[in-house]
Protein backbone atom coordinates (compact mmCIF):
# COMPACT_ATOMS: atom_id res chain seq x y z
CA UNK A 1 0.00 0.00 0.00
CA UNK A 2 2.84 2.39 0.60
CA UNK A 3 4.43 1.44 -2.27
CA UNK A 4 1.41 2.58 -4.31
CA UNK A 5 1.34 5.87 -2.48
CA UNK A 6 4.69 6.26 -3.01
CA UNK A 7 4.19 5.71 -7.06
CA UNK A 8 1.23 8.08 -6.85
CA UNK A 9 3.12 10.78 -5.31
CA UNK A 10 5.86 10.70 -7.98
CA UNK A 11 3.23 10.76 -10.67
CA UNK A 12 1.48 13.95 -9.44
CA UNK A 13 5.19 15.77 -8.87
CA UNK A 14 5.89 14.55 -12.39
CA UNK A 15 2.40 15.95 -13.48
CA UNK A 16 2.90 19.14 -11.66
CA UNK A 17 6.48 19.77 -13.10
CA UNK A 18 5.12 18.95 -16.45
CA UNK A 19 2.58 21.51 -16.27
CA UNK A 20 4.81 24.40 -14.83
CA UNK A 21 7.18 23.51 -17.33
CA UNK A 22 4.40 23.98 -20.11
CA UNK A 23 3.05 27.15 -18.39
CA UNK A 24 7.19 28.66 -18.64
CA UNK A 25 7.44 27.08 -22.29
CA UNK A 26 3.67 29.30 -22.94
CA UNK A 27 5.14 32.40 -21.18
CA UNK A 28 8.08 32.27 -23.22
CA UNK A 29 6.27 31.85 -26.56
CA UNK A 30 4.30 34.44 -25.84
CA UNK A 31 7.28 36.74 -24.76
CA UNK A 32 9.62 35.66 -27.92
CA UNK A 33 6.63 36.21 -30.19
CA UNK A 34 5.76 39.96 -29.09
CA UNK A 35 9.23 40.48 -28.78
CA UNK A 36 9.43 39.34 -33.05
CA UNK A 37 6.48 41.67 -33.26
CA UNK A 38 7.99 44.94 -31.70
CA UNK A 39 11.02 44.17 -33.63
CA UNK A 40 9.84 42.62 -37.14
CA UNK A 41 6.54 43.65 -38.20
CA UNK A 42 4.69 45.00 -41.53
CA UNK A 43 2.55 48.03 -41.17
CA UNK A 44 0.07 48.13 -44.68
CA UNK A 45 -1.53 51.55 -45.55
CA UNK A 46 -4.85 50.75 -47.15
CA UNK A 47 -5.67 54.26 -48.48
CA UNK A 48 -5.31 54.52 -52.02
CA UNK A 49 -3.05 57.45 -52.16
CA UNK A 50 -1.41 56.33 -49.50
CA UNK A 51 -1.46 59.04 -47.28
CA UNK A 52 -0.33 57.69 -44.25
CA UNK A 53 3.01 56.58 -45.77
CA UNK A 54 6.85 58.21 -46.41
CA UNK A 55 7.42 58.93 -49.92
CA UNK A 56 9.93 56.35 -51.97
CA UNK A 57 12.47 59.05 -51.68
CA UNK A 58 12.34 59.57 -47.85
CA UNK A 59 12.85 55.74 -46.98
CA UNK A 60 15.69 55.68 -49.23
CA UNK A 61 17.38 57.85 -47.80
CA UNK A 62 16.66 56.42 -43.92
CA UNK A 63 17.71 53.33 -45.56
CA UNK A 64 21.44 55.10 -46.05
CA UNK A 65 21.34 56.21 -42.51
CA UNK A 66 24.44 54.88 -40.75
CA UNK A 67 23.31 52.58 -37.32
CA UNK A 68 26.67 53.79 -35.49
CA UNK A 69 25.20 57.25 -35.94
CA UNK A 70 21.30 57.36 -35.84
CA UNK A 71 19.27 60.30 -36.50
CA UNK A 72 17.50 61.98 -33.11
CA UNK A 73 14.35 63.50 -33.62
CA UNK A 74 13.72 65.48 -30.58
CA UNK A 75 9.89 67.32 -30.13
CA UNK A 76 9.10 69.86 -27.79
CA UNK A 77 5.37 71.03 -29.46
CA UNK A 78 3.88 71.93 -26.38
CA UNK A 79 -0.12 71.52 -25.88
CA UNK A 80 -1.61 74.42 -24.53
CA UNK A 81 -5.43 75.51 -22.95
CA UNK A 82 -5.62 77.82 -25.80
CA UNK A 83 -4.34 76.26 -28.52
CA UNK A 84 -6.19 76.82 -32.12
CA UNK A 85 -7.38 74.08 -34.51
CA UNK A 86 -4.23 74.62 -36.39
CA UNK A 87 -1.49 73.56 -33.83
CA UNK A 88 -3.73 71.43 -32.62
CA UNK A 89 -3.57 69.72 -36.19
CA UNK A 90 0.10 70.21 -36.27
CA UNK A 91 0.71 68.35 -33.01
CA UNK A 92 -1.61 65.25 -34.17
CA UNK A 93 0.33 65.28 -37.62
CA UNK A 94 3.84 65.73 -36.54
CA UNK A 95 2.96 62.62 -34.10
CA UNK A 96 1.55 60.41 -37.19
CA UNK A 97 4.15 60.84 -39.39
CA UNK A 98 7.20 60.37 -36.87
CA UNK A 99 5.50 57.10 -36.28
CA UNK A 100 6.07 55.97 -39.73
CA UNK A 101 9.82 57.15 -39.18
CA UNK A 102 10.21 55.35 -36.70
CA UNK A 103 9.25 52.31 -38.49
CA UNK A 104 11.39 52.38 -41.27
CA UNK A 105 14.45 53.39 -39.42
CA UNK A 106 14.44 50.46 -36.95
CA UNK A 107 12.25 47.48 -39.25
CA UNK A 108 15.60 46.34 -40.25
CA UNK A 109 16.27 45.51 -35.67
CA UNK A 110 18.59 48.50 -35.86
CA UNK A 111 17.53 51.72 -34.62
CA UNK A 112 18.56 54.19 -37.12
CA UNK A 113 16.18 57.16 -35.93
CA UNK A 114 15.18 57.87 -32.08
CA UNK A 115 12.24 59.74 -31.29
CA UNK A 116 11.64 61.33 -27.92
CA UNK A 117 8.81 63.79 -26.96
CA UNK A 118 9.97 66.55 -24.36
CA UNK A 119 7.79 68.72 -21.78
CA UNK A 120 9.85 71.35 -21.04
CA UNK A 121 7.51 72.37 -18.53
CA UNK A 122 7.22 69.28 -16.36
CA UNK A 123 10.80 67.79 -17.77
CA UNK A 124 12.68 70.28 -16.83
CA UNK A 125 16.06 68.55 -16.09
CA UNK A 126 15.62 67.43 -19.44
CA UNK A 127 15.08 70.46 -21.16
CA UNK A 128 18.00 72.01 -18.87
CA UNK A 129 20.02 69.28 -20.86
CA UNK A 130 19.24 69.84 -24.01
CA UNK A 131 19.53 73.73 -23.66
CA UNK A 132 22.96 73.15 -22.99
CA UNK A 133 23.97 70.53 -25.66
CA UNK A 134 21.97 71.98 -28.37
CA UNK A 135 21.14 75.41 -27.45
CA UNK A 136 17.89 75.02 -27.86
CA UNK A 137 15.83 78.17 -26.55
CA UNK A 138 12.43 77.66 -27.37
CA UNK A 139 9.52 75.07 -27.17
CA UNK A 140 7.17 74.23 -29.88
CA UNK A 141 9.85 73.10 -32.23
CA UNK A 142 11.41 70.07 -32.96
CA UNK A 143 15.06 68.99 -33.33
CA UNK A 144 17.02 67.11 -35.12
CA UNK A 145 20.44 65.86 -34.91
CA UNK A 146 23.52 63.47 -35.55
CA UNK A 147 26.48 63.39 -34.20
CA UNK A 148 27.60 67.17 -33.83
CA UNK A 149 24.97 68.74 -36.99
CA UNK A 150 21.87 69.76 -35.78
CA UNK A 151 18.77 71.47 -37.58
CA UNK A 152 16.22 73.18 -35.37
CA UNK A 153 12.42 73.18 -37.03
CA UNK A 154 9.64 75.39 -35.51
CA UNK A 155 6.57 74.54 -35.70
CA UNK A 156 5.03 77.26 -37.71
CA UNK A 157 7.09 76.29 -40.88
CA UNK A 158 5.24 72.59 -41.03
CA UNK A 159 2.05 74.37 -42.05
CA UNK A 160 1.21 74.68 -45.58
CA UNK A 161 -0.84 78.06 -45.80
CA UNK A 162 -3.19 79.65 -48.77
CA UNK A 163 -0.87 82.48 -49.71
CA UNK A 164 -3.89 84.79 -49.59
CA UNK A 165 -6.35 83.44 -47.44
CA UNK A 166 -3.96 81.91 -44.69
CA UNK A 167 -5.90 78.65 -44.44
CA UNK A 168 -4.00 75.53 -43.64
CA UNK A 169 -3.75 73.71 -46.26
CA UNK A 170 -1.11 70.89 -45.57
CA UNK A 171 1.41 69.34 -43.76
CA UNK A 172 4.66 70.14 -44.49
CA UNK A 173 6.18 67.83 -42.33
CA UNK A 174 8.11 65.28 -44.43
CA UNK A 175 9.60 67.43 -47.16
CA UNK A 176 11.20 69.52 -43.95
CA UNK A 177 12.22 66.49 -41.88
CA UNK A 178 13.77 64.78 -44.80
CA UNK A 179 15.67 67.94 -45.83
CA UNK A 180 17.39 68.45 -41.99
CA UNK A 181 17.65 64.55 -42.37
CA UNK A 182 20.15 64.87 -45.05
CA UNK A 183 21.82 67.93 -43.89
CA UNK A 184 22.92 66.36 -40.72
CA UNK A 185 24.08 63.04 -42.09
CA UNK A 186 25.93 64.90 -44.55
CA UNK A 187 29.69 64.38 -43.86
CA UNK A 188 31.44 66.70 -46.29
CA UNK A 189 31.50 70.40 -46.21
CA UNK A 190 30.69 72.94 -48.44
CA UNK A 191 33.01 75.40 -49.99
CA UNK A 192 31.80 79.09 -50.01
CA UNK A 193 33.88 81.58 -51.41
CA UNK A 194 33.50 85.53 -50.16
CA UNK A 195 35.24 87.70 -53.09
CA UNK A 196 37.24 90.53 -52.24
CA UNK A 197 39.59 93.05 -53.84
CA UNK A 198 36.45 95.79 -54.09
CA UNK A 199 35.98 97.00 -50.78
CA UNK A 200 33.13 94.57 -50.11
CA UNK A 201 32.48 93.39 -46.36
CA UNK A 202 35.42 91.49 -44.72
CA UNK A 203 34.82 88.05 -43.40
CA UNK A 204 36.92 88.08 -40.73
CA UNK A 205 36.73 91.64 -39.41
CA UNK A 206 34.02 92.49 -35.78
CA UNK A 207 33.25 96.39 -37.50
CA UNK A 208 29.78 96.35 -36.62
CA UNK A 209 29.68 98.12 -40.27
CA UNK A 210 31.96 96.42 -42.85
CA UNK A 211 32.62 93.14 -40.88
CA UNK A 212 30.32 89.99 -41.60
CA UNK A 213 31.54 87.37 -39.18
CA UNK A 214 28.46 87.17 -36.93
CA UNK A 215 26.94 85.81 -40.87
CA UNK A 216 30.31 83.62 -41.25
CA UNK A 217 29.99 81.98 -37.84
CA UNK A 218 26.57 81.27 -38.19
CA UNK A 219 27.05 79.82 -41.24
CA UNK A 220 30.34 77.96 -40.55
CA UNK A 221 28.12 75.87 -37.72
CA UNK A 222 26.08 74.55 -40.63
CA UNK A 223 28.64 73.03 -41.82
CA UNK A 224 29.43 75.47 -44.39
CA UNK A 225 33.12 76.24 -45.17
CA UNK A 226 33.96 79.96 -46.12
CA UNK A 227 37.55 81.29 -47.43
CA UNK A 228 37.72 84.56 -49.63
CA UNK A 229 38.61 84.50 -53.08
CA UNK A 230 40.21 87.58 -55.07
CA UNK A 231 39.47 87.46 -58.54
CA UNK A 232 42.24 89.55 -59.67
CA UNK A 233 44.84 87.25 -58.49
CA UNK A 234 43.00 84.13 -58.50
CA UNK A 235 42.39 84.25 -61.95
CA UNK A 236 39.12 82.12 -61.57
CA UNK A 237 36.98 80.47 -59.79
CA UNK A 238 37.89 77.78 -57.64
CA UNK A 239 36.96 74.07 -59.06
CA UNK A 240 35.62 73.29 -55.78
CA UNK A 241 33.28 76.44 -55.31
CA UNK A 242 29.89 75.43 -54.59
CA UNK A 243 28.66 79.20 -54.01
CA UNK A 244 30.28 82.54 -54.80
CA UNK A 245 29.44 85.27 -52.68
CA UNK A 246 29.64 89.24 -53.54
CA UNK A 247 28.82 91.71 -50.54
CA UNK A 248 28.59 95.36 -51.22
CA UNK A 249 31.74 95.99 -53.50
CA UNK A 250 32.62 99.67 -53.40
CA UNK A 251 34.28 99.77 -56.57
CA UNK A 252 33.87 98.41 -60.43
CA UNK A 253 34.18 95.01 -61.43
CA UNK A 254 37.03 94.21 -64.05
CA UNK A 255 35.97 92.92 -67.28
CA UNK A 256 37.53 89.83 -66.71
CA UNK A 257 36.45 89.22 -63.21
CA UNK A 258 33.03 89.96 -65.35
CA UNK A 259 34.08 86.76 -67.56
CA UNK A 260 35.28 84.59 -64.84
CA UNK A 261 32.00 84.78 -63.10
CA UNK A 262 29.78 84.71 -66.47
CA UNK A 263 31.51 81.23 -67.12
CA UNK A 264 31.19 80.01 -63.72
CA UNK A 265 27.37 79.87 -64.25
CA UNK A 266 26.80 79.01 -67.02
CA UNK A 267 29.66 77.07 -68.35
CA UNK A 268 29.58 75.31 -64.60
CA UNK A 269 26.02 75.86 -63.52
CA UNK A 270 27.46 77.42 -60.45
CA UNK A 271 25.52 79.73 -57.85
CA UNK A 272 26.33 83.35 -57.62
CA UNK A 273 24.52 85.69 -54.56
CA UNK A 274 25.08 89.34 -54.69
CA UNK A 275 24.66 92.05 -51.95
CA UNK A 276 24.75 95.53 -53.74
CA UNK A 277 24.42 99.10 -52.12
CA UNK A 278 22.92 102.43 -53.51
CA UNK A 279 25.66 104.71 -54.51
CA UNK A 280 28.66 102.63 -55.67
CA UNK A 281 28.49 101.51 -59.17
CA UNK A 282 29.60 98.09 -59.37
CA UNK A 283 30.43 97.11 -63.01
CA UNK A 284 27.66 93.88 -63.31
CA UNK A 285 25.86 95.53 -65.46
CA UNK A 286 26.23 92.69 -68.25
CA UNK A 287 26.13 89.60 -65.39
CA UNK A 288 22.59 90.66 -64.71
CA UNK A 289 21.67 91.88 -68.38
CA UNK A 290 22.76 88.44 -69.12
CA UNK A 291 20.43 86.64 -66.15
CA UNK A 292 17.42 88.73 -66.98
CA UNK A 293 17.85 90.81 -63.59
CA UNK A 294 17.38 95.02 -63.50
CA UNK A 295 19.27 96.65 -61.13
CA UNK A 296 18.47 99.97 -61.69
CA UNK A 297 20.56 103.44 -60.32
CA UNK A 298 17.78 104.43 -58.33
CA UNK A 299 17.01 104.21 -54.22
CA UNK A 300 13.62 103.12 -52.77
CA UNK A 301 11.86 105.33 -50.62
CA UNK A 302 8.81 105.73 -48.35
CA UNK A 303 7.00 108.17 -47.01
CA UNK A 304 7.86 109.56 -43.90
CA UNK A 305 4.65 109.64 -42.17
CA UNK A 306 4.07 105.58 -43.16
CA UNK A 307 7.53 104.45 -42.96
CA UNK A 308 7.89 101.23 -40.60
CA UNK A 309 11.14 102.34 -39.72
CA UNK A 310 13.52 100.41 -37.08
CA UNK A 311 15.97 102.85 -36.91
CA UNK A 312 18.08 105.29 -38.74
CA UNK A 313 16.08 105.42 -41.92
CA UNK A 314 16.06 101.05 -41.84
CA UNK A 315 12.66 99.61 -42.96
CA UNK A 316 11.03 96.58 -42.05
CA UNK A 317 9.92 94.49 -45.18
CA UNK A 318 7.26 92.27 -44.51
CA UNK A 319 5.93 91.37 -48.47
CA UNK A 320 7.74 88.14 -49.68
CA UNK A 321 7.06 85.83 -52.63
CA UNK A 322 5.97 82.10 -52.35
CA UNK A 323 9.59 80.94 -53.09
CA UNK A 324 11.94 78.77 -51.16
CA UNK A 325 13.98 81.39 -49.78
CA UNK A 326 11.00 83.31 -48.27
CA UNK A 327 8.19 80.64 -47.62
CA UNK A 328 9.03 80.14 -44.20
CA UNK A 329 9.26 83.73 -43.14
CA UNK A 330 6.47 84.84 -44.80
CA UNK A 331 4.92 81.95 -42.90
CA UNK A 332 5.76 83.14 -39.48
CA UNK A 333 5.15 86.74 -40.45
CA UNK A 334 8.95 87.65 -39.60
CA UNK A 335 9.74 90.94 -41.22
CA UNK A 336 13.27 91.80 -42.62
CA UNK A 337 15.22 94.69 -41.58
CA UNK A 338 16.96 96.58 -44.53
CA UNK A 339 18.92 99.65 -44.84
CA UNK A 340 19.13 102.20 -48.02
CA UNK A 341 18.16 99.66 -51.05
CA UNK A 342 18.37 100.18 -54.71
CA UNK A 343 15.62 98.37 -57.06
CA UNK A 344 16.02 94.84 -58.00
CA UNK A 345 13.36 93.07 -60.85
CA UNK A 346 13.14 91.17 -63.84
CA UNK A 347 14.49 92.70 -67.04
CA UNK A 348 11.69 93.10 -69.07
CA UNK A 349 13.67 94.59 -72.10
CA UNK A 350 15.77 91.19 -71.71
CA UNK A 351 14.94 88.92 -74.77
CA UNK A 352 12.71 85.91 -74.28
CA UNK A 353 15.03 82.69 -72.82
CA UNK A 354 12.59 79.80 -71.73
CA UNK A 355 15.36 78.44 -69.80
CA UNK A 356 15.38 81.16 -67.62
CA UNK A 357 13.25 82.20 -64.92
CA UNK A 358 13.52 85.25 -62.92
CA UNK A 359 11.60 86.13 -59.53
CA UNK A 360 11.37 88.84 -57.66
CA UNK A 361 11.09 87.56 -53.44
CA UNK A 362 10.84 91.14 -51.73
CA UNK A 363 9.08 93.77 -52.06
CA UNK A 364 8.41 97.31 -50.48
CA UNK A 365 4.94 98.61 -49.30
CA UNK A 366 2.61 100.01 -52.55
CA UNK A 367 3.14 103.33 -50.97
CA UNK A 368 6.52 103.29 -51.53
CA UNK A 369 8.48 104.45 -54.93
CA UNK A 370 12.31 104.61 -56.73
CA UNK A 371 13.39 107.58 -56.52
CA UNK A 372 15.93 109.02 -59.72
CA UNK A 373 17.31 111.67 -58.06
CA UNK A 374 17.73 110.38 -55.16
CA UNK A 375 21.87 111.86 -55.14
CA UNK A 376 20.48 115.73 -54.92
CA UNK A 377 16.93 114.45 -53.09
CA UNK A 378 15.04 117.91 -52.04
CA UNK A 379 12.13 116.63 -52.13
CA UNK A 380 9.73 114.08 -49.44
CA UNK A 381 7.27 113.33 -52.50
CA UNK A 382 7.50 110.78 -56.05
CA UNK A 383 8.06 112.55 -59.16
CA UNK A 384 7.65 112.28 -62.90
CA UNK A 385 10.80 109.98 -63.67
CA UNK A 386 10.21 108.08 -60.33
CA UNK A 387 8.92 104.48 -60.18
CA UNK A 388 5.83 103.93 -57.94
CA UNK A 389 5.60 101.17 -55.65
CA UNK A 390 5.57 98.05 -54.56
CA UNK A 391 9.23 97.98 -55.58
CA UNK A 392 11.23 94.37 -55.83
CA UNK A 393 14.30 94.98 -53.90
CA UNK A 394 15.44 91.04 -54.72
CA UNK A 395 15.15 88.45 -57.20
CA UNK A 396 16.46 85.41 -57.81
CA UNK A 397 17.08 83.90 -61.18
CA UNK A 398 17.17 80.02 -62.23
CA UNK A 399 18.42 78.05 -65.47
CA UNK A 400 17.32 74.72 -66.58
CA UNK A 401 19.15 72.42 -68.22
CA UNK A 402 18.55 69.72 -70.54
CA UNK A 403 16.80 68.50 -73.07
CA UNK A 404 13.81 65.91 -74.75
CA UNK A 405 11.61 66.68 -71.23
CA UNK A 406 14.45 66.24 -68.46
CA UNK A 407 15.34 69.50 -67.19
CA UNK A 408 18.50 69.84 -64.66
CA UNK A 409 18.60 72.79 -62.49
CA UNK A 410 21.38 75.00 -63.88
CA UNK A 411 23.34 78.35 -62.56
CA UNK A 412 21.66 80.44 -59.99
CA UNK A 413 22.14 84.59 -59.43
CA UNK A 414 20.22 85.69 -56.37
CA UNK A 415 20.64 89.86 -56.53
CA UNK A 416 19.67 91.67 -53.20
CA UNK A 417 19.92 95.44 -53.55
CA UNK A 418 21.05 96.24 -49.97
CA UNK A 419 23.62 94.67 -48.07
CA UNK A 420 23.17 96.07 -44.65
CA UNK A 421 21.32 93.15 -43.12
CA UNK A 422 24.10 90.72 -43.51
CA UNK A 423 26.71 92.98 -41.59
CA UNK A 424 27.58 92.55 -38.00
CA UNK A 425 25.27 94.89 -36.58
CA UNK A 426 22.30 93.85 -38.17
CA UNK A 427 22.38 90.60 -39.03
CA UNK A 428 20.94 89.01 -35.68
CA UNK A 429 17.83 91.58 -35.74
CA UNK A 430 14.13 90.35 -37.29
CA UNK A 431 14.02 87.62 -39.76
CA UNK A 432 17.88 88.73 -41.29
CA UNK A 433 19.60 85.19 -40.32
CA UNK A 434 16.59 83.37 -41.35
CA UNK A 435 17.17 84.90 -45.13
CA UNK A 436 20.76 84.47 -44.97
CA UNK A 437 20.26 80.47 -43.98
CA UNK A 438 17.22 80.51 -46.70
CA UNK A 439 19.28 81.82 -49.40
CA UNK A 440 22.76 79.84 -49.01
CA UNK A 441 20.87 76.39 -48.56
CA UNK A 442 18.85 77.28 -51.47
CA UNK A 443 21.49 77.96 -53.33
CA UNK A 444 23.57 74.64 -52.25
CA UNK A 445 20.74 72.57 -53.33
CA UNK A 446 20.21 71.39 -49.84
CA UNK A 447 16.46 72.24 -50.06
CA UNK A 448 15.73 72.03 -53.63
CA UNK A 449 16.87 68.37 -53.84
CA UNK A 450 13.65 67.09 -52.27
CA UNK A 451 10.68 66.62 -54.56
CA UNK A 452 8.06 65.85 -51.69
CA UNK A 453 4.87 67.90 -51.89
CA UNK A 454 2.94 69.09 -49.06
CA UNK A 455 0.71 66.69 -47.51
CA UNK A 456 -3.03 67.45 -47.99
CA UNK A 457 -4.73 67.57 -44.75
CA UNK A 458 -8.47 66.40 -45.23
CA UNK A 459 -11.20 66.69 -42.80
CA UNK A 460 -14.62 64.35 -42.73
CA UNK A 461 -17.73 65.01 -41.33
CA UNK A 462 -20.81 63.25 -40.94
CA UNK A 463 -23.99 65.25 -40.70
CA UNK A 464 -26.66 64.08 -39.00
CA UNK A 465 -29.90 65.62 -37.62
CA UNK A 466 -31.55 64.09 -34.38
CA UNK A 467 -33.61 61.58 -35.80
CA UNK A 468 -31.00 60.30 -38.03
CA UNK A 469 -28.58 59.93 -35.47
CA UNK A 470 -31.18 58.16 -32.69
CA UNK A 471 -31.97 55.54 -36.00
CA UNK A 472 -28.34 55.18 -36.26
CA UNK A 473 -27.96 54.76 -32.52
CA UNK A 474 -30.33 52.03 -32.44
CA UNK A 475 -28.97 49.73 -35.18
CA UNK A 476 -25.55 50.21 -33.70
CA UNK A 477 -26.68 49.00 -30.22
CA UNK A 478 -29.05 46.13 -32.04
CA UNK A 479 -25.46 44.69 -32.71
CA UNK A 480 -23.60 43.65 -29.82
CA UNK A 481 -27.54 42.34 -28.32
CA UNK A 482 -27.78 40.19 -31.57
CA UNK A 483 -24.09 38.91 -30.94
CA UNK A 484 -25.37 38.10 -27.99
CA UNK A 485 -28.91 36.37 -28.73
CA UNK A 486 -27.19 34.09 -31.22
CA UNK A 487 -24.50 32.99 -28.75
CA UNK A 488 -27.15 32.30 -26.34
CA UNK A 489 -28.72 30.14 -29.22
CA UNK A 490 -26.19 28.60 -30.14
CA UNK A 491 -25.22 27.44 -26.02
CA UNK A 492 -28.65 26.00 -25.76
CA UNK A 493 -28.46 23.96 -28.96
CA UNK A 494 -25.48 22.34 -27.78
CA UNK A 495 -26.62 21.27 -24.35
CA UNK A 496 -29.96 19.94 -25.61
Amino acid sequence: MSTEQGDFRKIRRLESSNAFLQVLLLLAILLGMNYLAARFYTRTDLTRSNEHSLSLETRAYIEKIDPENPVRIIVTLLAKPNDTDEEIQTRLEVEKILREYAYHGNRQGTARIIVEYVDVFRQRERARELAMEYNIQQGDSILITSGERKRLIPASHLRALQERSGVLVGFRGEELFTSAILHVTRKEKDKVYILDGHGELLLDSADPERGMTEASAFLMKRNIELEPLNLLLARKVPADARLVIIASPQSEFSENEVILLKDYLRKRNGRVLVCLDPYFKHGLEDLFRDWGIDVQDKLVMEPSADRQAAQSGATLIREFANHQITRTIGASHIPVLMGACRPVQADLGAPLDESLRVTSILRTKEQSWAETDYRKLEKSLPGPRDIPGPISIAAVAERQIGQQGINIAGGRLTVFGDSNWISNAWFNRRGNRELLHNSVFWNLDRYTSLNIPPRPLKEYELTLDAEEFSSLRGRLLLLPLGILVLGGICIWSRRH
